[in-house]
């Protein structure tokens, strides 16, 4: 398996070639076993030729160019009994990878993923994959770091891979569009299944799960890439090209977070059950509408005592480098009697020290919270991670859920916005400079209107 690495001269370090590379005797050669039924029909195990090149990047630049081929030759690799007219698809799609080594792709193509195989004869360079070798040499030579240079070299195989390699006159608009929605849908590489992955079976995944899709930020870096290609060809090269990407503008897509039915708060409830933290969080989310970070801080020294209402009340508070999101954050959020009857005091209780952090280390349980009941309480509890809304279910929806609950209960918006630290100025105009903080008396009538 030696001819499956190469060496990597900049960092010494070995790495495995992309598939349908090989290395032998220092030039590469394209290599793609038949699928088993295939290589019966044609009576060939597999297709190998040289690309006559000892430059990593131009084979795989190369390499792009039969891409669509072999992706429309899988489409029968699942296919147990082929019609003659199925037969004679597959042995003239093997028959074009055989031929059409750097050559224009045939005219009477069978399958429309076949127009993506683009002419590589075109005498003035102006070829995506040319252009953007250009570019980089370039920039190289005016002092583009190796980090840089891999991303620019990662972004350009991807390009190469999803829309093919083409004239750079010949690109649109509606070709970078589609190109960054794609790359939108991708998932992270670097999360299990899809870091085993090549980035030819990533590609051709069908549906991401959206916890498993990368930052919104990484189709905006593949377009400013891409703008910087236009700037190089325009204002080194003097090639003149209107700019298509300069129409492209990139939204971030606001996060939509739904609330929980009382049925689905419930089962979730009943499957809360474990560790401390594992145990009482849910719980406390549902009943007070506190933020994760909020609840995740508590000290015993936050959980405090009412003497005329009777009441236990948590004391949010800016102490001891705590961060909160607003100043309107700092607030008192009485205690559910449901949260007491099953014996949250005695538990605070029995913490030593009142500086003590309830649930432990904030930052190992803010990140354990977030995995926990994500990924493993809601889908114990058979509750949907995206509602019927295309709303997406998450902790934070505990927050949603509890607003949403104290709304439909009539109360005063000015209320619930006390109990979960919102801004009450909005819609009050100059009354909001009168407008102080309410009682934990008035507070109380609306935590005790929460039932599930």
């Amino acid at each position: 398996m030696l001819h499956k690495l190469i060496h990597k001269q900049s960092s010494q370090v070995l790495r495995p070639l992309p598939l349908y590379l090989e290395l032998r005797s220092r030039i590469y050669y394209f290599r793609y076993r038949l699928p088993a039924n295939i290589a019966l029909l044609v009576n060939q195990n597999e297709i190998r030729f040289s690309l006559h090149t000892d430059s990593l990047n131009e084979a795989y630049s190369r390499l792009h160019s039969f891409l669509p081929l072999i992706q429309s030759i899988k489409r029968y690799s699942f296919q147990k009994n082929f019609a003659a007219v199925e037969q004679s698809q597959v042995t003239t799609l093997i028959k074009q990878l055989l031929d059409s080594r750097f050559q224009q792709a045939l005219d009477d193509a069978i399958l429309p993923l076949q127009t993506a195989v683009e002419a590589k004869s075109d005498s003035s360079g102006s070829f995506f994959s040319n252009i953007h070798n250009q570019m980089i040499e370039y920039k190289k030579s005016k002092g583009l770091s190796d980090k840089m240079c891999e991303a620019y070299l990662r972004y350009k195989n991807l390009f190469l891979l999803i829309s093919g390699d083409r004239p750079v006159s010949q690109l649109t608009t509606r070709h970078f569009k589609d190109y960054l929605l794609r790359v939108g849908d991708l998932p992270k590489k670097n999360i299990k299944p899809y870091s085993a992955m090549s980035w030819e079976d990533i590609v051709s995944l069908g549906v991401v799960p959206d916890r498993d899709k990368v930052a919104a930020k990484t189709a905006k870096e593949h377009l400013k890439w891409l703008q910087g290609l236009y700037v190089f060809m325009n204002f080194q090269l003097d090639m003149k090209l209107d700019n298509p990407t300069r129409a492209i503008k990139i939204k971030p897509k606001a996060v939509r977070y739904g609330s929980f039915e009382d049925h689905e708060v419930n089962r979730v409830l009943q499957n809360a059950k474990g560790e401390d933290w594992q145990y009482w969080l849910p719980r406390l989310a549902f009943y007070t509408g506190a933020r994760r970070g909020e609840l995740v801080n508590l000290q015993k020294t936050n959980i405090k005592f009412h003497p005329d209402l009777g009441r236990y009340y948590i004391q949010i508070t800016n102490d001891d480098n705590k961060s909160l999101k607003t100043d309107n954050a700092l607030r008192l959020v009485p205690i559910s009697h449901k949260i007491t009857a099953l014996g949250f005091i005695e538990f605070v209780n029995r913490i030593d020290g009142n500086q003590a952090f309830i649930f432990g280390d904030p930052k190992l349980v803010t990140k354990k919270i977030t995995d926990w009941f994500n990924h493993i309480l809601l889908k114990n509890a058979d509750v949907r991670v995206v509602d019927d809304l295309g709303q997406k279910r998450v902790f934070h929806s505990t927050r949603h859920t509890f607003i949403t609950k104290a709304i439909q209960q009539n109360v005063q918006p000015q209320f619930v916005q006390e109990i979960v630290g919102h801004d009450k100025t909005q819609g009050l105009g100059i009354t909001a400079r009168y407008t102080h903080r309410f009682s934990l008396k008035e507070l109380c009538k609306v935590i005790d209107l929460i039932e599930y």
